[in-house]
């Protein structure tokens, strides 16, 4: 059986914290590799993992500006010093809009839009994405190669659970949940569109997930803070994510 895995290339929520990155990870097979969100400090971490033409694609989830602010960059490196010829990007609408804002793209990114309930292959690994709920359009992803599966939560509120890309899609349980856990009790706010670690733990508890890994945290927020808000809840094993660190199925 093949592995499943996911290395952090940053996980600061909303900015980086000193010397960190904002969102971004790999999500690896034994054969596929891909590149899921590229925020800002993300494409320096890429390079200590894997070379940019070795990514099959690259997947994007929103178009806020710590998931996404390195694609310009990833342009005028793969077409101007790289010699990449094409890259496969899958992200959502707002993702291409504001990407060509710097120009047009299509010379090197292969554009997939993809939206609530689409499917994508991509070498071994089949991705599917649900809308969560975030001010601008937002996809989780679920990760899927040879009975293995990781589920992304992207940025979201409560109005969006793990269920979508589980039970409610008739999937089995995923083995790891990577979801973010940007608040804790001290900050949770119903108003506001994000989780706080607690309420992540309890919605991967109510899918049965296996593993989970706590990411997103603001700078200023103690990481072990999230972790034990986290795992006073959860049942399974849980961790908090840190750049570099690889997580498996």
């Amino acid at each position: 059986m093949s592995e499943l895995s996911v290395t952090v290339l940053g996980c600061s929520g909303s900015y980086a914290a000193a010397g960190e990155s904002c969102s971004g990870y790999l999500v690896r097979s034994d054969s596929t590799t891909l590149w899921v969100d590229c925020g800002p400090g993300t494409f320096a971490n890429l390079q200590q993992h894997v070379a940019l033409e070795s990514v099959d694609a690259l997947l994007v989830s929103h178009h806020h500006p710590d998931h996404c602010a390195e694609l310009p960059v990833v342009y005028n490196a793969a077409k101007y010093y790289m010699g990449i010829e094409r890259i496969r990007v899958l992200a959502t609408s707002g993702v291409r809009e504001v990407t060509e804002a710097y120009g047009d793209s299509s010379d090197l990114f292969g554009w997939e839009m993809v939206k609530d309930s689409s499917k994508a292959r991509v070498g071994d690994i089949d991705v599917l994405f649900s809308r969560t709920d975030h001010p601008v359009e937002t996809l989780a992803m679920r990760f899927e190669s040879d009975g293995k599966s990781i589920v992304y939560t992207s940025d979201t509120g409560r109005g969006w659970a793990l269920a979508a890309l589980s039970r409610d899609a008739g999937r089995p349980a995923p083995d790891l949940v990577v979801g973010e856990g940007t608040l804790l009790h001290a900050t949770d706010n119903p108003d506001i569109p994000h989780l706080s670690a607690a309420w992540l733990a309890a919605d991967a508890n109510d899918v049965g997930a296996q593993k989970l890994v706590v990411t997103h945290v603001p700078p200023g927020s103690d990481p072990q803070d999230h972790l034990t808000e986290a795992g006073e809840v959860f049942c399974g094993d849980v961790s908090v994510a840190r750049t570099g660190a690889t997580f498996w199925a």
